[in-house]
């Protein structure tokens, strides 16, 4: 596998978020779970995306220092448990240091977590590729949005 490219082929159609469809199965590999710890059961609070075998990139606003965090890899349905998942401990969180959650249209909204153990790349877990530093798209580039 590439990274990059997703494990099906994908449909040029789908132009919007809201009211999307469903994805196939496994086809975005890098995407990720962030779930967090209530008592003792895990909710999902944000997407991901894997970028190394230990890192994964998120949304700042979907962070607080005062929850445990685990990350979810491998899963198509978050209700049910699928041959392949896993989920790994997050063993730091790294939050922009200009983020600031009362002005969040001065940007920022980025964050890096750690997972407490590196994972295996798998046919349904695959890292991302990352485009060169101050690379930029040209206009009309494909751009896909995926997450639950």
């Amino acid at each position: 596998l590439s990274c990059g490219f997703p494990t099906y082929e994908v449909e040029d159609h789908v132009s919007r978020v809201v009211g999307g469809e469903e994805a196939t199965p496994n086809s975005w590999p890098w995407q990720v779970s962030l779930q967090y710890q209530s008592f003792s059961s895990w909710y999902h609070t944000c997407g991901g995306t894997l970028v190394a075998n230990n890192w994964v990139l998120t949304a700042a606003h979907c962070i607080s220092s005062t929850k445990t965090y685990r990350v979810v890899l491998g899963r198509h349905s978050l209700s049910t448990s699928e041959s392949g998942s896993l989920a790994v401990k997050v063993s730091k969180l790294v939050v922009h240091e200009k983020w600031n959650s009362n002005n969040v249209a001065n940007g920022y909204d980025i964050a890096l977590v750690k997972l407490a153990s590196p994972v295996t790349l798998t046919s349904k877990i695959q890292t991302a590729c990352l485009p060169p530093a101050g690379t930029i798209l040209a206009n009309n580039y494909p751009c896909y949005v995926t997450g639950w």
